[in-house]
């Protein structure tokens, strides 16, 4: 049986993790479809990261992709799925390092895509000195750029919003 996971941070992670322990010795082909160039990211830890309390990047971290694919799952970092046809069971994908796109077939398709921000249509909104706040290449960009200003704004009062104005 072949199964893909669309997504690998937190929840992707958990599923491919699971499908092994549960059943090691069957024959299950397991591929991620990641689009960052990291999994199992803790989007929960951002603020603290930000804030300086979480010290070393890794504590973001539960898993990577080279202990997954020591439990014999096919990685596929900075890579972007276009597309999903579920009447064929096949989905189109995008290598994002070399632009190439090819199709992959499955018998079982877990989506891990979790979520996105949603960006309003305001002026400004594409300003250089605006950051998103999802994952760990933002927190960086965040960390980099508040070296230098001296006030901030939060728009969005989620979890990550509120703990970031903690921090």
């Amino acid at each position: 049986m072949k199964v893909i996971v669309v997504g690998c941070t937190h929840s992707g992670t958990a599923a491919v993790k699971t499908i092994r322990k549960t059943y090691p010795y069957d024959n299950i082909d397991i591929t991620v479809y990641e689009r960052n160039n990291n999994v199992s990211f803790l989007s929960c830890g951002i603020a603290l990261y930000i804030g300086g309390v979480v010290q070393d990047k890794k504590g973001l971290f539960y898993s990577n992709a080279q202990e997954l694919s020591t439990l014999g799952i096919n990685m596929r970092l900075e890579h972007e799925v276009l597309r999903i046809d579920f009447d064929q069971k096949k989905i189109l994908v995008k290598n994002l390092q070399t632009n190439e796109e090819f199709f992959d077939y499955f018998d079982k398709l877990i989506l891990s895509t979790g979520s996105w921000p949603v960006i309003p249509k305001l002026e400004g909104i594409d300003s250089k000195n605006l950051f998103l706040c999802k994952n760990f290449d933002h927190a960086n960009e965040i960390i980099k750029y508040a070296k230098n200003v001296n006030n901030i704004t939060i728009v969005g009062a989620g979890y990550i919003g509120v703990e970031l104005a903690e921090a």
